[in-house]
């Protein structure tokens, strides 16, 4: 599978973000048809016109004005061959996270959350131009680095961001309390730290100083989910990134995650996704 890396370079000096219009990029891994991840953050804004994208074997239509959020790693095919207009802004995470020293800002984003959440956000036609201004905003002042530019860039983006959550969880209904439930951010943090190693919610409430009910309420409050779903859900994500961007055997990405067999992993995710580990693999690389 095509694996597509960030130009850092691209300008001269190292820069963690761009924005460009999917025409420019007509010829490239992210526009063409071909399978594959990337290892950064997309947002595509899609103004005019119709296309698909396959996502990890869902099939989701795309119908502008509407914007589409992709974290990194995540395995896709494009069908865009009858948009005509869209722009992209792609960053790396280090871009907002160091310049905020807030390591949390991301998870506060309903959108970039995974499975649990939909990926795309519809518009209005009357939406876009507010976007719009920000994205071209973004693209002048690429196209004329100074030495204050990255400040000036992480301000843009940091705006678009928020702006896009609060379209996102009034359009979705959501209660936007990301922002001020610490432990649930928390909680998002300590998966991605040691999913590898730890896998209940017994686990993950001693590390939050909270008793599991407490845990279970919170992710009830926030996600509509269990705590445990909440758990297999990053443990199933951490097992396909291993299984689709390295050389890893079954049965070594099973002992990374710690199961006691890998027939144990098998029957774990084939539980989650209808295919076995090889098999999932197969399909996409």
């Amino acid at each position: 599978m095509l694996k597509v890396l960030f130009d850092k370079n691209k300008y001269g000096a190292e820069l963690l973000l761009d924005c460009v219009e999917l025409s420019e990029i007509a010829d490239h891994g992210i526009a063409v048809k071909e399978l594959h991840v990337t290892t950064f953050y997309e947002i595509f804004f899609f103004t005019e016109g119709q296309g698909s994208i396959n996502l990890e074997g869902k099939h989701i239509a795309i119908n502008a004005p509407c914007v589409l959020f992709l974290r990194p790693a995540q395995p896709r095919q494009w069908e865009l061959s009858s948009v005509k207009k869209c722009m992209i802004i792609f960053f790396e995470g280090a871009f907002m996270e160091t310049f905020l020293k807030d390591h949390l800002f991301l998870h506060r984003l309903y959108y970039f959350l995974g499975s649990t959440f939909p990926i795309m956000l519809p518009l209005k036609q009357d939406e876009m131009p507010v976007f719009e201004k920000l994205l071209y905003a973004v693209r002048q002042e690429i196209n004329d680095l100074r030495e204050d530019s990255h400040q000036l860039l992480r301000a843009y983006l940091y705006q678009l961001l928020i702006l896009l959550n609060r379209g996102y969880t009034s359009h979705y209904h959501l209660q936007g309390n990301l922002y001020h439930n610490l432990n649930i951010l928390k909680f998002r943090e300590l998966l991605k730290q040691n999913i590898r190693e730890k896998q209940t919610v017994k686990e993950y409430a001693g590390l939050l100083n909270m008793n599991r009910n407490r845990l279970n309420h919170l992710c009830h409050e926030i996600f509509a989910k269990d705590a445990s779903d909440i758990i297999k859900n990053e443990l199933a994500e951490s097992c396909k990134y291993d299984l689709l961007t390295t050389d890893k055997t079954v049965a070594e990405i099973s002992y990374d995650h710690n199961f006691s067999a890998p027939s144990n992993f098998v029957r774990f995710f084939k539980s989650m996704t209808n295919l076995s580990p090889a098999a999932y693999r197969a399909e996409y690389i």
